[in-house]
């Protein structure tokens, strides 16, 4: 630090020729300059990228009014044990907070869901969220057009108006400039357009990360029907709520006085419900950025971390690189010292050659860093929220100066600590013989042990995600998801159930008479359960369970194994009799020493056991029953042979024939809504695999290159051994053994770091320590050996391969 000063009064005055001097001693070495800033560039990118990414989700504030005093609730069901069975509205505990509340100056109901645009020839699916009118004041939404919803679209008006997205204005009505002159149809209700978003408008993802909605559509023609309004004990997930607290109001305090309000109702209207007994109401409030955020801080701290010590490797790289260019610039600054150049001033001369470097890296770096959010936007919007508000900001900039400044002091700072002045003063007088730039044994050393402990630590912690990863990706979950493609239908509302059950039932035999069709079940994908309540009749045990409603034909198409007794028969859906079927876990809770088998619960008799499924992306595999689909079930399985599913066009036209209303609201493959659970996992995989083989590749590099200049420099010791008699071996094991200590040193330090880590978080890190460490361990260390002995070796070998009188000739 005591260089800085007289160093920066050099630059004032002597800039425009230092820079000019910098800029032609660059020139000449095109291939340092593209490896500093090729390398640089890019590491650097993605740590900025990965920086703006966490500043966006973490620091910068959300985009909405006052954005502090908006929150969530969250409604937690409490079972009579005290534990949590459920933790979303039910609709009608929605409604009451909505009349009945006085804590907020303002609350938006929100319900999501989806349906077939049936005003447009596509027939496209369009995501949807049914609001009350302070969504638009509570998100101080802006409009591109028109306006938002108004008191006349409030609880209870019934007036039919729409306000689109951006994005579906610009690609379901090309932009068209008179749009508030158009209508848009779900389910036979038409709609009036009133307004289109603002294109930079931001909505909050609260159902899920990366979920926008296409069309906004007043509370009052939600989807829930009649009957499920007035179910007490049905909670629904696609319900929500967004507040705005008064300044100075405390959410702990709040959330009890709601707890209050909720509960006591809720009490009174299911008294007469026996299962409900010792049951409660408890209410939450989040905050709306930690329900936007949704626990992701954790994925982004790894990733930070991972590209940290990626770009510390990519710095001791860099650092041995300055060290050889400063070995080869020992005669130009060596004039610089005999015409009276002080240490300072030789100081700011490496100064500006860095800088000149760390600019154009930068310059690099904000490229790729554009790239980088592109890439996340287009591939991880589902995994990191606010993805869409990355771009080059204030701190991008700030934090790509704040870096290039640190990296052209540090990397200056390096490089004059390898001069020894006294002797770069005096090298032209003695031609320089024998007063080469010597690096110091302690900097050689600390950037292989920097360079070991990076990898180590890193290399093994991205080894045991990839592995978790890949294990959660091939674990086999007791059902098949080959060759079935999923469909669900979107049926008009104003058909009769008897006629539109015998279409479906049309709709069935004649995807069963194509001849790529295997089978066919009427039920719902077996990744998807709703939550029950059973009551035993013989002991009145309570459960509270997953369930799905399937067909005769759902066990046997996706392949999941009956244990005990019996499937459904044909009768079974036909007559919608009371039986059901549970699964093992479930059986083993109803009857742990005996068979469940003929067990009745809410009236339905057991009449087989199944084994249990698990879900992908989950570990355990919950208790679960089935009980009988309605023939007018909309959603249907369907098994075809290898190679030959069904395209979108041959099931519409297929549609078509049965009934020109019935529209397909999706399609889908069981593997693909596998990947999208797994999702996460694959992006882990492929994250911690690439980091992992990126750390080894720059890694090898760098110890190549620490350790060759270490060998160059004792290249005269080399050939006086070997001219004294000194065989192959003995060189070779001179140099392993000299590089050995640090090398196992940084595995120590490495592993110290590791612990220390566990140690810290052992909360979230617990999971992933085991035994399945053991051979991770031996292969991180595998590596790290067979790179160490390379880089010790083959830097060598033109040593000892070479005469030996070629050795002992200087260059200096």
């Amino acid at each position: 630090m005591n260089n800085f000063r007289p160093a920066s009064l050099l630059l004032i005055h002597q800039f425009p020729y230092l820079v000019k001097q910098a800029w032609g001693s660059l020139q000449s070495k095109p291939a340092f300059v593209s490896g500093v800033v090729t390398t640089l560039g890019l590491t650097l990118g993605a740590l900025l990228t990965v920086l703006t990414l966490a500043y966006v989700m973490l620091l910068k504030p959300l985009p909405y009014p006052q954005q502090e005093q908006l929150y969530t609730l969250e409604h937690q069901l409490i079972d009579k044990d005290g534990q949590i069975d459920g933790r979303a509205f039910t609709y009608p505990n929605l409604m009451h907070f909505y009349r009945a509340q006085q804590t907020f100056s303002q609350a938006a109901l929100i319900y999501y869901d989806a349906d077939v645009l049936i005003s447009s020839p596509k027939h496209p699916t369009l995501s949807q969220a049914y609001v009350t009118p302070e969504w638009f004041n509570l998100l101080d939404a802006e409009m591109a057009l028109g306006r938002g919803f108004e008191q006349t679209e409030a609880v209870n008006q019934y007036h039919p108006v729409a306000v689109l997205s951006y994005d579906t204005w610009q690609k379901e009505f090309s932009l068209s400039p008179d749009i508030l002159d158009k209508k848009v149809t779900f389910s036979g209700t038409s709609y009036r357009i009133v307004g289109v978003l603002s294109k930079g408008f931001q909505e909050p993802e609260l159902l899920d990360t990366g979920m926008k909605s296409q069309v906004l559509l007043p509370w009052d023609f939600n989807s829930i029907s009649e009957a499920e309004r007035k179910k007490w004990g049905n909670d629904d997930g696609l319900l929500n709520v967004l507040a705005k607290l008064p300044a100075g109001k405390n959410p702990g305090q709040v959330s009890q006085a709601l707890t209050g309000l909720i509960n006591s109702n809720w009490q009174e209207n299911v008294a007469g419900f026996a299962f409900f007994n010792g049951w409660g109401i408890k209410i939450k409030l989040h905050s709306l950025k930690s329900v936007i955020l949704g626990g992701s801080e954790q994925s982004i701290y790894l990733l930070l971390a991972g590209l940290i010590a990626l770009v510390l490797i990519a710095t001791t790289n860099i650092t041995n690189l300055f060290i050889s260019r400063t070995a080869e610039q020992q005669h130009n600054l060596a004039i610089h010292a005999a015409i009276g150049a002080s240490k300072s001033q030789i100081f700011a001369v490496l100064l500006i050659q860095t800088g000149l470097l760390m600019l154009m890296a930068m310059v690099l770096a904000l490229v790729a860093a554009t790239f980088g959010f592109a890439l996340l936007q287009q591939t991880l919007n589902h995994i990191f929220p606010r993805v869409d508000e990355l771009a080059i900001n204030a701190f991008t900039l700030g934090s790509a100066l704040l870096l290039s400044i640190s990296l052209a002091w540090f990397f200056a700072r390096v490089s004059a600590q390898m001069l020894n002045y006294r002797q770069l003063n005096t090298r032209l007088h003695t031609s320089g013989k024998g007063t080469g730039v010597q690096v110091p044994g302690k900097i050689r050393n600390a950037l292989i042990i920097i360079q070991i402990t990076i990898v180590t630590s890193l290399v093994l912690a991205c080894l045991v995600l990839f592995k978790k990863s890949l294990d959660t990706i091939n674990r086999d979950g007791g059902f098949d998801t080959d060759n079935i493609t999923f469909m669900v239908l979107a049926l008009p509302a104003s058909d009769k159930a008897a006629e539109r059950a015998n279409q479906l039932q049309t709709v069935r035999r004649q995807l069963l008479a194509l001849p790529q069709v295997e089978a066919v079940s009427q039920a719902l994908a077996p990744m998807a359960f709703t939550t029950r309540a059973l009551t035993a009749d013989i002991s009145n045990e309570r459960y509270s369970v997953k369930a799905k409603d399937i067909d005769h034909e759902y066990f046997s198409l996706i392949n999941q194994p009956l244990i005990e007794g019996n499937d459904f028969s044909a009768a079974d859906i036909k007559d919608d009799n009371d039986v059901i079927i549970v699964n093992d876990v479930f059986a083993r809770q109803l009857a742990p020493d005996s068979s469940a088998l003929g067990l009745t619960l809410n009236g339905n008799a057991i009449i087989g056991v199944v084994k249990g499924i698990k879900l992908p992306g989950k570990n355990k595999i919950p208790p679960r029953f089935y009980f009988p689909a309605s023939q007018e079930r909309n959603m249907m399985l369907i098994k075809h042979l290898p190679g030959q599913a069904l395209t979108r066009e041959q099931l519409v036209s297929l549609l078509g024939q049965v009934n020109g209303r019935f529209k397909l609201f999706s399609l889908s493959t069981l593997n693909e809504r596998r990947q999208s659970r797994l999702f996460s996992q694959y992006t882990t995989a492929v994250t911690s695999g690439a980091l992992s083989l990126l750390t080894l590749l720059l890694a090898a590099i760098g110890l190549y290159g620490i350790i060759s200049f270490g060998t160059q420099m004792r290249r005269l010791e080399i050939g006086t051994r070997l001219a004294v008699g000194a065989k192959r071996k003995d060189i070779i094991w001179l140099i392993f053994k000299d590089n050995a200590f640090s090398i196992l040193l940084g595995i120590l330090t490495g592993l110290i770091s590791l612990l220390l880590l566990v140690l810290t978080f052992s909360e979230f890190l617990t999971p992933y320590i085991g035994w399945q460490l053991l051979p991770l361990l031996i292969a991180t260390l595998g590596l790290i050996a067979i790179i160490s002995c390379c880089a010790c070796y083959f830097p060598l070998r033109r040593y000892l391969n070479q005469a030996v009188a070629l050795s002992l000739k200087t260059s200096q």
